[in-house]
């Protein structure tokens, strides 16, 4: 331990680190973080270019030490910030559709009480009266259940795509993978990224993009109707955040998941989106956009104790091969080795 401290710090004499303890001591920091598993690859790899750049640049100034806190924090931060935005955003919703809900039956609630008043001062026979306000309570009742059975979906159900969301994800990853941990069957996922949509959003728009979302799980939902009437599998699909999407496959082996994932690759890639104006107008045609996508197996490459956790890891990685490898690409994950293009 003595003798591997010794040559890092040898190592950072010649890359003019100052011998200052807080230099020293943010950069192993910094180093240590690309084996945090709760970060994403992509997050590590940033951290990792955050420390080259300030090697290269060699600015140990006060001034860039700070710089390198407020980068560093933002990089592992940016996640988070963006799930509890979109959390916020859907219970927003949620409320606001439960609010119309309640007003809906307050005022359902109030014609029954008029109704059953006006049955009781009416001449009608006895059980002729009890009949009708037991009708009355009984329609009250159903659309009661018919209300509980929305708010469900309502809470598992992706606001502007119509696919379902991570909290429905989250319920059905848990089902999926204690089922084939039990019976010992496969179990696949694949994680989806629209590449470039950041400046697909600058260039055209967040309305524009929501659009571009809407269609994109439209797409998902054509090619798991085509696969479930062609073998008869189950793939559940659902927005994971932002651009993102999920399929869980359960049953499909990992090269089932990587072809049926270059099907919906190429499906995206050869559809002609079409932009249109407040007036319905096209104002741009032949618009295409690409996904990458990262295929995981649960029981391949997921460690001796796999959860949706490591799943989940395995698959952001191999989709952020396929970025790295230049994007619009399917990787399957191999472990420790190379992903699998």
């Amino acid at each position: 331990m003595k003798r591997c401290f010794e040559d890092l710090c040898a190592t950072m004499d010649k890359l003019g680190v100052p011998r200052e303890s807080k230099w020293r001591g943010l950069i192993l920091y910094m180093r240590s973080i690309r084996d945090y598993e709760f970060l994403t690859a992509e997050q590590r790899e940033r951290t990792q270019d955050l420390v080259m750049q300030v090697l290269r640049r060699k600015d140990f100034s006060d001034k860039a030490f700070q710089k390198l806190l407020r980068d560093n924090e933002a990089i592992i931060n940016d996640r988070w910030r963006h799930k509890l935005t979109e959390t916020l955003q859907d219970t927003a919703q949620l409320i606001k559709q439960f609010q119309t809900l309640l007003q809906r039956r307050k005022n359902d609630v109030q014609d029954l009480e008029v109704m059953t008043l006006e049955t009781i001062h009416s001449d009608q026979p006895m059980e002729k009266m009890v009949a009708e306000i037991q009708n009355g309570f009984q329609k009250i009742e159903g659309m009661l259940q018919s209300d509980l059975e929305t708010i469900v979906a309502m809470s598992m159900t992706d606001e502007l795509t119509k696919i379902y969301n991570r909290r429905a994800l989250d319920s059905f990853m848990h089902r999926a993978i204690t089922n084939s941990l039990s019976c010992q069957t496969p179990l696949a996922m694949v994680f989806l990224d629209i590449d470039n949509f950041k400046q697909f959003n600058d260039k055209y728009g967040h309305l524009v993009g929501d659009q571009a979302l809407i269609t994109v799980a439209g797409l998902l939902k054509a090619c798991i109707n085509d696969q479930e009437r062609g073998v008869g599998c189950t793939i559940f699909p659902a927005r994971f955040g932002g651009e993102e999407f999920v399929l869980i496959m359960p049953g499909a082996s990992d090269s089932e998941a990587v072809s049926f994932a270059e099907k919906v690759r190429k499906r995206i890639q050869d559809y002609n989106f079409l932009i249109r104006n407040g007036s319905g107008e096209v104002v741009y045609s032949g618009v295409k956009i690409t996904i990458s996508a990262g295929v995981a197996e649960l029981h391949a490459y997921c460690g001796h104790s796999p959860n949706s956790a490591t799943l989940i890891e395995a698959a952001d990685r191999a989709l952020y091969q396929a970025k790295k490898d230049g994007r619009n690409k399917v990787v399957l994950y191999q472990g420790n080795g190379v992903p699998e293009t």
